[in-house]
């Protein structure tokens, strides 16, 4: 009954307009709907990031092909191509009691690189200069997110600014994490385990690293413990992305590493945890993973962050097994929602454990989701576990010391009805609950991530959610059109 309630104060257009509807120019509406009627099309979908490259490597083609880009997908899913130019939209979503996870959707496309250079050298120097370019930019954005907000007053716990951080795109060679990936698989002593990065610290690196990884590795870690550093000062959250398997346990280990220095429950901040490991419920592995790294938590005294989705490279997971044994990651989506609730489960059951109190919760949580049905799962968990009082409207009252450990999140421009629908479920005293994820990025340079996301995204784009928000978005201009 609560989640039916709760669809009619956020999906009634007549009498209550959702605030994302109402305050969009029309302009903007036929935009969204046109997109979202291109993306109903999963051939286009498919082709979509080979159009791209084509359009923009022909000179009298390049210049409509961005131009169209740039006023069609480009402002549907990123929010600008500068810091500067995401600062209204910030605002704008914190107006509507939504928060802002941040991410500088710049890649590293070795294969391309490669092309634009004479040799090997030449494409080894651009990819470093082009990584510490994307650490320059977290760097400098960290301070500059906490001024947009300003920290709430007086309580710097009600602030929810986040950072997301692509590790691969902060290494000149996707390589070195490959190569330390099976170097700490070959030295794993426990399945499931956390990974430590003091691997790289040995006297002699173990195979296959080289020396040349190893000095890219350092420098890597001691980059992050810089922003590890910015984001305790100023009390801003990353969230480190989860990527394809080849690498996944490499990123566990820098983003352990980093949890244990600025997640510390004896750090003073009025925000724990900061930083936050992505585990991709598409494995078969991550019940058995959230386990081990809940234990390793409580074993080191650190808060564990953990932001769980359903995971972005299943067709790339597929593709690459060759084995006879069962693939990393679930065959069903079926099977991906089941685990994916049954660790939101496991997650809540963490926080509502008599260990955790509101003095010292031992873990913060982002469900990243665009299903309803896990949004359900996880808002009816909170009430379950008396983390949540439900009121006879079906709106849930969160206390401010669970409304800042648990957060849910959507990707900026999809599935806007559900983010409303959450948001209006949540009565959490004007402190966020729900986010958007926002990329930002030069047009040129987020083309790469623009067609990547339409593929990885493909079981989000081409279903039901792409046919409900463009009926809701056209319900909304027949409105304004016709009354």
């Amino acid at each position: 009954m609560s989640s039916t309630v709760a669809s009619k104060r956020v999906n009634s257009v007549d009498d209550d307009v959702p605030k994302d509807l109402a305050l969009a120019p029309t302009a903007s509406l036929i935009r969204s709907f046109a997109v979202y009627s291109a993306l109903s099309f999963p051939s286009f979908v498919d082709a979509s990031p080979t159009v791209l490259s084509v359009s923009t490597s022909i000179p009298l083609v390049k210049q409509l092909a961005l131009f169209v880009v740039k006023n069609t997908f480009f402002k549907q899913f990123v929010g600008g191509e500068t810091f500067q130019d995401t600062i209204p939209l910030i605002r704008g979503l914190r107006e509507r009691n939504l928060a802002c996870m941040l991410d500088y959707s710049v890649e590293v496309d070795e294969a391309a690189a490669i092309k634009g250079h004479d040799s090997l050298k030449s494409h080894d120097q651009q990819a470093a200069l082009q990584c510490q370019k994307n650490i320059s930019e977290m760097m400098t954005s960290i301070p500059l997110i906490a001024a947009v907000e300003g920290g709430d007053g007086d309580n710097p716990a009600m602030r929810k600014t986040w950072m997301a951080i692509k590790l691969s795109a902060l290494v000149p060679s996707e390589q070195s994490l490959r190569n330390l990936t099976t170097a700490l698989l070959r030295t794993q002593k426990e399945p499931h385990a956390p990974f430590s990065t003091d691997i790289l610290y040995n006297d002699s690196p173990e195979a296959p690293l080289t020396r040349d990884d190893i000095s890219a590795l350092q420098k890597l870690h001691a980059d992050l413990k810089k922003l590890g550093e910015l984001a305790v000062q100023h009390r801003v959250r990353i969230a480190i992305d989860a990527e394809h398997t080849w690498y996944q346990p490499a990123i566990d280990a820098f983003a352990t590493d980093l949890m244990q220095s600025c997640n510390a429950i004896a750090q003073a901040s009025p925000v724990n945890p900061l930083v936050y490991l992505t585990f991709q419920a598409y494995l078969r592995s991550t019940s058995a993973r959230l386990k081990s790294a809940v234990a390793h938590a409580n074993a080191n005294n650190y808060i564990l962050g953990a932001k769980l989705v359903r995971g972005a490279y299943h067709q790339q997971e597929m593709d690459s097994h060759t084995s006879n044994s069962p693939p990393p990651v679930w065959s069903q989506k079926q099977e991906t929602d089941q685990c994916y609730n049954a660790c939101s489960e496991f997650l809540l059951d963490q926080l509502a454990s008599p260990r955790s109190s509101p003095t010292m919760p031992k873990i913060g949580i982002l469900f990243g989701t665009h299903n309803k049905e896990s949004c359900d799962v996880i808002m009816n968990g909170l009430a379950k576990r008396n983390l949540a009082s439900e009121g006879p409207d079906g709106v849930l009252k969160v206390p401010q010391w669970v409304s800042g450990q648990v957060q849910l999140g959507q990707l900026l421009g999809m599935a806007d009805g559900l983010t409303n629908y959450v948001s209006c479920r949540l009565d959490c005293q004007d402190s966020p609950m729900v986010l958007k994820c926002v990329p930002y990025g030069r047009l040129e340079d987020v083309m790469p991530y623009l067609g990547r996301r339409a593929i990885e995204n493909k079981s989000v784009l081409g279903n039901s959610n792409t046919d409900a928000e463009r009926q809701r978005i056209g319900g909304e201009l027949r409105r304004r059109l016709f009354g």
